[in-house]
């Protein structure tokens, strides 16, 4: 591909920028490849694991289940990236999440709350998070203990994943009743298969993780945020394969919103906080065009031609639930591979129907770098998403 001027000249600066963990763009200018092969991935994914009679009879009693508790019905699609995601923490963190004790998971929670109830204490319960964390983390080489969903529930709010827990918890409900050892099985063999096929095919856009879990993330270990960039490859390649298969699941219902809103993340920004000019409102701060060369300041003005707004994201997503249950409000959420796709989890448990486009790249100053890397999503594809028109 033939890059244009203005593309060399960002390449020119994409080459001095430090990779930190992945790269959906590699030796090219956009990230285009990378979504043309994360779309076959997904469709190959799903017609495999949608031929799987395990798979399949855990989804049809599921969504059983749900109906006869009144529940909105789920697609199978959305069913089965359930069952994958449920298989990979299990896979991952059940060991983890089997070590830590009641009384600090409790206590975790309890902190996670706080920081929410109390913003001007943020600092020092994050700090208190990270040592309480490091307090409880235990030596030795991740295992899981087969089933403890209870466990892993549990560490997963200890560490304010709550949307992912809530969405877990489903599926422990339908097990119990269900009491069916195969479904466990079934759990392990999806993590396990798909351990190998992303390897294969999206690898080659995070073989930065590897390099950041052995360099750089040892250092975080009495941070708050250590569990998160500590996280694997197979983690990355599950969030670019949830945001993929949800942003389908979602498309007709934020296609027919009459309100669209793009929310971007405050690394994106070219200036740092203190000199960014953006101003505060209720749907998070608003770009004051102070830098030409800014990407909020390109995407906001992008959006005044196509008829959508832009925000950089609010401390709390349920703003946009706050008077607009009737689904006029779709939302397009710009954010890494780790946090998009349980956003859309996060949009849908308060009735916005929401898509996804990824950064290109992660750079942020809280979690990445110290100074921070200006980030950058594909704007062809989040035109494409948000479903403007000329």
């Amino acid at each position: 591909m033939r890059c244009s001027r203005s593309q060399v000249r960002r390449k020119n600066v994409a080459t001095v920028t430090r990779i930190i963990t992945y790269s959906l763009r590699l030796d090219s200018c956009r990230s285009d490849d990378y979504y043309r092969t994360i779309a076959d991935f997904a469709d190959r994914w799903l017609a495999d694991v949608l031929r799987d009679a395990d798979v399949l009879r855990a989804i049809a009693g599921f969504r059983d289940f749900r109906r006869a508790r009144g529940e909105a019905d789920r697609s199978d699609a959305e069913c089965a990236l359930e069952l994958l995601a449920l298989g990979v923490m299990l896979h991952e963190h059940g060991g983890e999440a089997a070590r830590l004790p009641r009384r600090l998971a409790g206590l975790l929670q309890w902190l996670v709350a706080a920081q929410d109830r109390w913003p001007k204490a943020e600092s020092a319960i994050k700090t208190a998070r990270g040592w309480v964390n490091w307090a409880a983390r235990r030596d030795g080489a991740r295992t899981t203990r087969r089933g403890d969903i209870d466990g892993l529930l549990a560490w997963l709010r200890a560490n304010g994943q709550n949307t992912r827990a809530d969405r877990f918890a489903q599926w422990r409900d339908y097990f119990e009743t269900s009491r069916k050892c195969e479904n466990f099985a079934t759990l392990a063999a999806l993590a396990t298969d798909f351990a190998a096929d992303s390897l294969f095919t999206l690898g080659q856009y995070t073989a930065g993780v590897e390099h950041f879990l052995a360099d750089e993330a040892p250092h975080y270990q009495r941070r708050y945020d250590a569990e998160f960039v500590s996280r694997s490859r197979l983690e990355h390649h599950l969030g670019m394969l949830g945001t993929e298969i949800l942003n389908r699941a979602y498309r007709e219902r934020f296609l027919a919103t009459k309100r669209k809103i793009v929310i971007v993340p405050p690394c994106m920004r070219a200036q740092p906080e203190e000199k960014c000019k953006a101003i505060p409102t209720p749907f998070g701060a608003q770009c004051q065009h102070c830098t030409p060369t800014c990407r909020v300041h390109q995407i906001t003005k992008l959006g005044e031609k196509r008829g959508f707004e832009v925000f950089i994201i609010p401390d709390e997503l349920r703003v946009f639930g706050s008077g607009t249950g009737d689904g006029s409000v779709g939302v397009v959420g710009v954010s890494c591979a780790l946090t998009n796709w349980s956003g859309g989890w996060e949009a849908e448990s308060i009735g916005v129907p929401a898509q996804g486009v990824l950064l290109d790249y992660v750079g942020c100053k809280f979690h990445w770098d110290k100074d921070g890397i200006p980030t950058d999503p594909n704007l062809k594809k989040l035109e494409e998403v948000v479903g403007c028109k000329e």
